[in-house]
């Protein structure tokens, strides 16, 4: 199974934002749930801008980090969960880190 093949339960950004929060607090759960929901759609925008599957499969998990990084301490995403983590994802695709 690849990224692209996974079918996530949770979708609205409120979801999403909610499980951020969660993350926030130290919550490991919290971020795996918000990892298998967006995960797919961040890969999307990483092919979307590289191009080339192995390029976006390699930066997928730095995405991640750093977005595991930057909600230590916030008591929320700094705008909409998915939004926020795509534009994340941009960023790398484009070398913009």
């Amino acid at each position: 199974m690849t990224v692209t093949d996974a079918v996530s339960p949770v979708t609205r950004d409120g979801d999403l934002d909610a499980l951020l929060v969660r993350a926030a607090s130290g919550d490991c759960d919290a971020f795996v749930a918000f990892y298998d929901a967006t995960a797919s759609r961040v890969y999307g925008v990483l092919l979307s801008v590289t191009g080339v599957a192995e390029r976006a499969e390699a930066l997928l998990e730095g995405i991640y980090l750093e977005a595991w990084e930057r909600m230590r301490g916030r008591s929320a995403p700094p705008c909409p969960g998915m939004q926020w983590v795509s534009a994340i994802a941009h960023r790398h695709a484009a070398g913009r880190r």
